[in-house]
């Protein structure tokens, strides 16, 4: 177990295998506030030995379980690279090109059966860059997204100029699974587009 700090908020980090899964979980999870109001971040990459020493199956394989919160940028780029330096995001296709950049319009990502759609634009909230990802098939009346906000350092002058990675957040706005490329793509885009600089230390 770790506890790691951003701010004035403390994040709770722990890792182990979870046998009702049949899994390595890594999970972050927000101390600061009252209990139950998250955030809540954990990762579950599927056993593919069934006796003897966890061996992960391929990354395409592993879920994120999204909870209501928000996860600061820094805390979340730790998080992500602590999993990277596990070694247990095997066989892991990704690309982190400036090409993988989003366009400005809808995009959607396939996952299996699994359907969704990624949102790039301007003016959210208070003149924030905002990325949205949402799942269109299959259908569901739950309002379930992730939303990452990008402030702009200028927001009554000119071009949108990003603040610095430390001013990032990640909001997850009700309980939902996700399949890790796509959480991983999504953070991969954003990344690329360049908005989200080097963490302050």
């Amino acid at each position: 177990m770790m506890i790691w700090s951003h701010e004035d908020r403390l994040y709770e980090i722990t890792g182990g295998f979870s046998l009702p899964d049949d899994a390595w979980q890594y999970e972050l999870v927000g101390l600061t506030g009252s209990p139950g109001t998250g955030p809540y971040l954990t990762v579950t990459i599927p056993d593919s030995v069934v006796d003897g020493p966890f061996t992960p199956k391929a990354a395409e394989h592993a879920t994120v379980h999204a909870g209501g919160g928000v996860v600061p940028w820094p805390i979340l780029a730790q998080f992500v690279d602590m999993l990277d330096a596990s070694g247990d995001l095997v066989e892991e296709q990704r690309d982190p090109s400036p090409e993988s950049a989003l366009p400005l319009t809808l995009n959607v990502w396939g996952h299996g059966e699994r359907q969704f759609t990624v949102n790039s634009f301007h003016l959210c909230g208070d003149g924030d860059w905002c990325y949205e990802l949402f799942e269109m098939l299959p259908a569901s009346d739950r309002n379930d997204y992730l939303e990452v906000r990008i402030p702009d350092a200028s927001p009554d002058h000119g071009p949108f100029v990003p603040m610095h990675a430390n001013h990032v957040t990640l909001t997850m706005h009700g309980r939902w699974n996700i399949p890790w490329p796509i959480f991983r793509r999504l953070l991969d885009a954003i990344r690329a587009a360049g908005d989200v600089g080097v963490v302050e230390s």
